[in-house]
């Protein structure tokens, strides 16, 4: 079965990775954003692992802010020691005699970075791969979400693709006779100036204007580049690749509204101007749509 790729930039992933050490949980947060931007909250014991993820992400992801939280709940005393920086120690209890100040040792201990937890070369490796475990489930939840909203974005962009589709067609069949109209309504304007007693208009000035208004009124260009446009919106839509997408479809959106304001610019006739602010309304919401697409 052929499956039609679209990912949102928003989505949540959680990862979770147990052993004899504890337990590592990495959550995945992604949102909104034109560049790829990757935040990481990861404690000092994994730092090692920070590199690897940020090599990961962007391997995977293309474009948004992802915001990475990593927590690693020990169990206590297990492959870890706790030892006193004593060096930090005796500088603290210096200062606090300098100072005339009489503070107990055990309240000094509770100052960061006085005890210093210490984990022998096996236990870090196990943490890099808890790590690593714990980060790669969460990816995938993170790609199974964005990929579910990405889902919702197609069938909200494949509607707005029918319906600017509807609108072309009645711009299409309003257009056909709109220089027949225009001359209907000149003659009948022209017969009120002048009554029924009244000089004749030159044949050929008549002619000359209904030629400048068909030239003014012809959008068969932009027509012909819209329907273009709509068609590359479906090839898009329909593709069984991820890569590129949000750009395409942001490039495209501003194309299809540029042709649709000229066709605004050009047209008088109310049934194709209603039209033509239909498809103006359809392009923001198309705007809007891809603003969240990778």
């Amino acid at each position: 079965m052929r499956v039609i790729l679209l990912n949102s930039m928003t989505g949540f992933g959680s990862g979770r990775a147990e052993s004899a050490l504890g337990a590592m949980t990495v959550e995945l947060r992604t949102v909104n954003n034109r560049f790829l931007d990757v935040s990481a909250r990861i404690p000092q014991e994994l730092s090692a692992a920070e590199p690897f993820a940020r090599a990961e992400l962007q391997k995977k992801i293309q474009r948004g802010k992802v915001v990475l939280n990593a927590r690693f709940d020990a169990i206590p005393g297990v492959a870890e020691h706790y030892d006193v920086n004593r060096p930090l120690l005796a500088m603290l209890e210096q200062f606090c005699r300098d100072k005339g100040e009489v503070v107990s040792v055990a309240h000094l201990l509770t100052i960061p970075g006085v005890i210093v937890t210490q984990q022998d070369s096996a236990a870090s490796e196990t943490l890099q791969k808890l790590f690593a475990s714990a980060f790669h489930a969460a990816m995938d939840a993170l790609k199974k979400d964005r990929r579910r909203e990405g889902d919702a974005l197609r069938a909200a962009l494949g509607n707005i693709h029918e319906r600017m589709n509807a609108a072309l067609e009645v711009v299409d069949k309003g257009r056909s006779g709109l220089v027949q109209k225009y001359q209907e309504k000149l003659h009948e304007r022209i017969a009120e100036l002048l009554g029924p007693k009244g000089a004749t208009l030159d044949a050929g000035r008549l002619e000359q204007e209904v030629a400048l208004f068909a030239d003014r009124a012809d959008i068969e260009e932009e027509m012909i580049r819209l329907r273009a446009h709509l068609a590359r919106l479906s090839g898009i839509l329909a593709s069984d690749t991820d890569e590129g997408k949000g750009r395409a479809l942001e490039f495209l959106n501003q194309e299809i509204l540029r042709e649709v304001n000229t066709i605004g610019s050009k047209s008088r006739d109310i049934d194709i101007v209603s039209q033509v602010l239909e498809l103006k309304n359809l392009a923001e919401s198309m705007k809007e749509q891809t603003a969240n697409i990778e």
